[in-house]
């Protein structure tokens, strides 16, 4: 297993608005003032409420501290865990130190004799 660390703004709200028509929404992450903004987000396409909320928390989730970790594991049968792991999956790793979720980035497959491995690149935010 090996790890890339990466530092992103931490932005605790987004201000998302159509540009000619819609509706703005100033999204606001829980449990803080949004007193550190990320830049406003105009696109023609976010004209309903859901849609900008949804955009806002997506750009809000990309921030904080967060690691690259490439993991190699076996391909096993789809009866048996983990199974083929694919592209945008989100993945529970259980760890002696406490389970945790990350996504799967890029997934290579290599064979050797007997066995099969798949070599997964999974993103994970602290």
């Amino acid at each position: 297993m090996s790890d890339n660390w990466r530092s992103e703004q931490a932005y605790n709200a987004a201000y998302v608005s159509g540009t000619n028509a819609g509706v703005a929404v100033n999204v606001k992450r829980t449990g803080t003032n949004g007193d550190n903004p990320a830049p406003d987000i105009l696109e023609d396409w976010l004209t309903e409420t859901q849609v900008n909320t949804e955009r806002g928390r997506n750009e809000l989730a990309k921030g904080g501290n967060q690691s690259i970790t490439t993991i190699e594991i076996p391909l096993t049968d789809t009866n048996t865990a983990p199974g083929l792991i694919g592209l945008g999956m989100l993945i529970e790793v259980q760890d002696i130190t406490g389970d945790w979720q990350a996504l799967c980035l890029a997934i290579s497959i290599t064979a050797e004799r007997s066995k099969v491995l798949q070599s997964v690149q999974r993103e994970r935010h602290y």
